[in-house]
């Protein structure tokens, strides 16, 4: 994942910057929160507090809110920008390096296979970016911030919420040993899904001559079911957290109310209002804890499988390209293929498809090549435009090596051969 995000730009990181100054804005104006609410309830309870004192404390509670309503506003904003950004730089840089690959790479990674990469893949990248930014600057310095607050305030309470964090990351950690390995599972069976309808799409005319719909929705319906059902178990699984977070809340609320409910009473009268009063705002930093180890569980879930796809992603910008590009973009020789002692072998293949093949065909002849199927006519053919390059010999269009030649130049000279007679 670290590589991938190599890809971006000064200004996608200058804004990135931006987010991390607003984010703290908005955790240190959502912690005030508790204390203005500590001053209200002091306030309330005291003889002779007069009613502006509440009113005011009151409006810093409300600029405090929209002060952090605003910050996430603008903190949403850029990360949403710099993640649509940042996945449209990465499709074109995955569709681009695909270009350029050999019938060998793209053999090694299937056309279904590129295309959830250069889709599925990056949109899973996006999304880790647009949600992950946020909460991996947030979480921690919420968490710190809010433990700070209450630290050494009272024991008691310290070990509820204590108690309530461990039991959160349990639950977390034994969803993630459940999930991580599925989500790896599933990127694989979106690749044979549509690794079987562009089959489907492309063989129509020979599924519906053979009358092999009904074979073919089998196939289709075999891969899909388990891709549902790998699915479906991964989000049953991560729909507990809600519910669960929900009752760790409320019981950590009802636990401090309930602990301080019987301080108060044990208390005396004059020690009852300040026991209150941390109770309020410990409660509240309490929910703030609990909030910030659960955005870092979050992170914990969306990484794993954006780190999945991102490592799919990089396997194909990382990929070493078999065919490289030459520097010749003319020749004085015009409209000639030249084979000499031409051999061919596929990728780890142990026979030779072609073995030591020469002919010359000048300008205005034609060749014909006659055999059964399977028997190299095809793969002699590829190696002109170098889809595949000889394994032994050389290729020559116009005099000069196949290898020496820009392969745009290549292309445009074989294209304008054909298309005038048909011949190469």
């Amino acid at each position: 994942m670290l590589k991938l995000l190599k890809n971006l730009n000064k200004k996608d990181v200058i804004f990135l910057l931006i987010c991390v100054v607003f984010i703290m804005a908005q955790v240190w104006l959502d912690l005030k929160l508790p204390d203005y609410m500590s001053n209200i309830t002091t306030l309330v309870q005291t003889e002779g507090s007069k009613t502006a004192d509440i009113l005011e404390q009151g409006a810093y509670m409300l600029a405090c809110a929209l002060g952090s309503f605003s910050s996430a506003v603008i903190v949403g904003y850029f990360t949403s920008y710099v993640a649509a950004g940042f996945s449209k730089n990465l499709r074109a840089k995955v569709f681009n390096k695909t270009l350029d690959f050999s019938m060998e790479e793209i053999k090694r990674f299937s056309t279904s296979s590129l295309i959830t990469r250069t889709t599925n893949d990056v949109t899973q990248v996006q999304m880790f970016i647009a949600m992950g930014a946020q909460l991996i600057v947030k979480a921690p310095i919420m968490a710190i911030w809010a433990v700070v607050k209450i630290a050494n305030k009272n024991f008691t309470w310290s070990m509820i919420t204590a108690i309530g964090v461990a039991i959160l990351l349990i639950m977390i950690v034994t969803l993630i040993s459940l999930v991580l390995p599925r989500f790896r599972v599933i990127q694989k069976l979106i690749d044979d899904v549509n690794r079987i309808i562009r089959e489907n799409l492309t063989g129509i005319r020979v599924v519906r001559a053979y009358n092999a719909e009904e074979y073919q929705q089998e196939k289709f319906e075999k891969t899909n079911s388990t891709l549902t059902k790998i699915h479906t178990f991964n989000q049953r699984l991560l729909s507990i957290i809600s519910p669960v977070m929900s009752i760790i809340m409320q019981g950590l609320t009802l636990a401090i109310y309930f602990t301080g409910a019987y301080m108060i009473n044990k208390a005396g009268l004059f020690d009852r209002i300040g026991i209150f009063s941390d109770m309020v705002v410990f409660s509240s930093y309490a929910i703030q804890v609990l909030s910030a180890f659960m955005m870092l569980a979050l992170i914990f879930i969306i990484y794993p499988r954006a780190s999945v796809s991102a490592k799919r992603i990089r396997e194909v910008l990382d990929t070493h390209l078999s065919i490289k590009n030459g520097v010749r973009k003319d020749s004085r020789e015009q409209g000639t293929v030249e084979f000499k002692n031409v051999s061919f072998k596929y990728p780890d293949a142990e026979e030779y498809m072609l073995k030591d093949v020469s002919f010359k065909v000048n300008k205005g002849e034609t060749i014909a090549f006659i055999g059964s199927t399977g028997s190299g006519k095809s793969t002699l053919i590829n190696l002109v435009p170098r889809f595949y390059d000889a394994t032994e010999g050389s290729v020559l269009v116009d005099g000069i090596d196949v290898k020496e030649w820009d392969l745009e130049s290549l292309h445009n000279r074989l294209r304008i051969y054909t298309s005038k007679s048909g011949n190469v």
